[in-house]
């Protein structure tokens, strides 16, 4: 039966015992149209001047346009869904669900600003066949591949525990879906969601960012990985943990994090240098702004 690990002992044989999954050959993304900064809810969207951040939403379409052309470059299909007015951050299509080949698994948002964008996710799961699960009422935080991180090749997934996520819908999904969820609790208020502060490569390979976690979360990571890269604390705020890697090869990543990037040449993976910036005024970066899906 599946369950949650919390143990190093069980890192293993939970790897071990996962069933495979295919290559992410799909994501869905989010339109930026009404992408802004209104609010702050997170401790990257304020400037120097503890003013909140000012988004050039022209610049902002076009990284988001080559964004998608990068995924295409590389064989990735894209499908979008609009963005409704009045949903500013909508365009971070990874928080409002999480898609698995059971089911999906729609998100219960920790911010009564982003609770609205959920149904629109439910009405597009629904139009294209997707089976959805619902959580119970008494789960009260869960959003989505921000805090639920899938392992490369494996049915297993990594779940972050923290302000935007509760233990409890770790227990939930394991039970539901069949699938074993390694559970790591985040430390620092500037790592919000697991990814920012973890990306995984490969089957033994990921970045992360080890300050991010508590001492026993530190300890399950360095059990699972034989290739792992802290990266610098200069590459951890230029968002390098927020990057995806959907083929076991592209790195597709925020341009500028060189440490990390020469790390991933050496590795023999292939970085595709990206420009995020407007994004990441209010928190989020490559990862942050697709879906995969099964």
């Amino acid at each position: 039966m599946a369950h949650v690990v919390t143990s190093v002992a069980e890192v293993p044989a939970a790897i071990q015992a996962a069933g495979r999954r295919p290559p992410c050959r799909r994501v869905l993304m989010a339109s930026p149209g009404h992408f802004k900064v209104e609010s702050a809810i997170n401790p990257w969207m304020r400037d120097e001047q503890g003013e909140l951040n000012r988004v050039d939403t022209a610049r902002a379409a076009e990284q988001w346009r080559a964004l998608r052309a990068a995924y295409e470059r590389i064989a990735i299909r894209v499908d979008v869904i609009d963005a409704p007015v009045g949903l500013p951050d909508f365009c971070f299509a990874a928080n409002q669900s999480l898609a698995l080949p059971e089911a999906v698994v729609l998100s219960r948002m920790a911010n009564e600003e982003r609770r609205r964008e959920v149904p629109y996710f439910e009405h597009w799961y629904r139009e294209h066949g997707y089976r959805l699960l619902l959580l119970p009422d008494e789960i009260s935080r869960f959003e989505g591949t921000g805090d639920a991180i899938l392992h490369p090749g494996l049915r297993l997934i990594w779940g972050g525990i923290g302000p935007r996520t509760e233990e409890a819908v770790w227990h939930f999904i394991a039970r539901e879906t069949g699938t074993d969820v390694i559970a790591l609790r985040l430390s620092d208020p500037r790592f919000y969601h697991l990814d920012t502060c973890l990306c995984l490569l490969d089957e033994r390979s990921a970045l992360w960012v080890p300050a991010a976690f508590d001492a026993a979360s530190r300890a399950l990571i360095e059990a699972a990985f034989t290739r792992l890269h802290a990266v610098s604390e200069a590459d951890a705020a230029n968002f390098a943990c927020n990057a995806h890697c959907p083929d076991a090869r592209h790195v597709l990543i925020q341009q500028g994090s060189s440490k990390t990037v020469a790390w991933l040449q050496q590795a023999g993976f292939v970085p595709l240098e990206l420009d995020t910036g407007e994004f990441m005024k209010s928190g989020g970066s490559v990862f942050c702004l697709k879906q995969e899906l099964p």
